[in-house]
């Protein structure tokens, strides 16, 4: 059975699709299958992934009706391995009505969703907005596990990690016992400023190993680069530093489900 990670953080700006787009090339070319659910309106991910032109059912059907199947929702990418089920912007319009139905409108993605990806990818990402809204915790509804990106270049990075750790327990102790956190990942690392230092250090004297991924994302200009093309830092640039360090990412992620095969 397959794996559903969410990346959440209700800060913008921390790279959450970045490293959901990334890390999920970066698997799919070690051979995984993997699915990437755009559950931010915004549509980032969906941006990177699939032209728009060829999307007719979206994420915007999942949570709107059960009449649309599944499937039908879910496009290959121009990555081997890769697919999505993009988003639409119309989703955001969807919120009141679906927040009018909590608590039980919290599971409409986990039932639509979960069954599906797990039977049919070892790894399906999440992407969600960044805020603590309705689309975040549908997510957690749905997830197993739990990537949380901290921003390493700003002193107020830390601020809502805690209510991210509260909020992930809270869902596993109510709703979802299949929760947990998977890690943490520190983002945007430049070791030449004291910020990034200070930020770094804290978080390794704050966690455990199990907590926080070893690997760290480096700051660098090419992965903007890479999605102003439209595509991944591996298809981009793939001898680049930002390539190296997400490949490495991939390679953690897998010993944690997969001690010893990963290498």
């Amino acid at each position: 059975m397959g794996v559903i990670v969410a990346i959440v953080n209700n800060k913008g700006g921390v790279g959450k699709t970045t490293l959901t787009v990334n890390l999920a090339h970066a698997l799919a070319n070690r051979g995984k299958k993997i699915l990437i659910v755009d559950n931010d309106a915004q549509c980032n991910a969906s941006s990177l992934l699939v032209d728009a032109d060829v999307v007719s059912d979206s994420v915007y059907e999942l949570y709107e009706s059960d009449d649309t199947p599944l499937e039908r929702c879910v496009y290959p990418t121009a990555y081997d391995g890769l697919s999505i089920i993009p988003n639409s912007e119309e989703t955001a319009a969807l919120e009141i009505n679906l927040n009018l139905g909590i608590p039980t409108s919290y599971l409409r993605l986990r039932d639509r969703l979960r069954d599906y990806a797990k039977s049919n990818f070892d790894f399906t990402f999440i992407d969600t907005p960044p805020n603590w809204g309705y689309f975040v915790l549908a997510a957690l509804h749905a997830a197993d596990c739990v990537i949380v990106p901290i921003l390493c270049s700003s002193r107020f990075s830390m601020e809502g990690l805690t209510r991210a750790l509260s909020l992930i327990e809270g869902v596993r102790q109510r709703e979802n016992p299949d929760l947990r956190l998977l890690r943490l990942i520190v983002n945007n690392v430049d070791k030449r400023t004291a910020i990034s230092r200070v930020v770094t250090d804290k978080l390794r004297r704050l966690f455990e190993d199990d907590v926080l991924f070893k690997t760290s994302i480096p700051t660098n200009t090419q992965f903007s680069q890479a999605e102003m093309e439209g595509k991944s830092i591996i298809r981009f640039s793939p001898r680049s530093v930002g390539a190296k360090y997400y490949r490495s990412l991939a390679t953690e992620f897998l010993e944690i489900f997969e001690p010893g095969v990963a290498q």
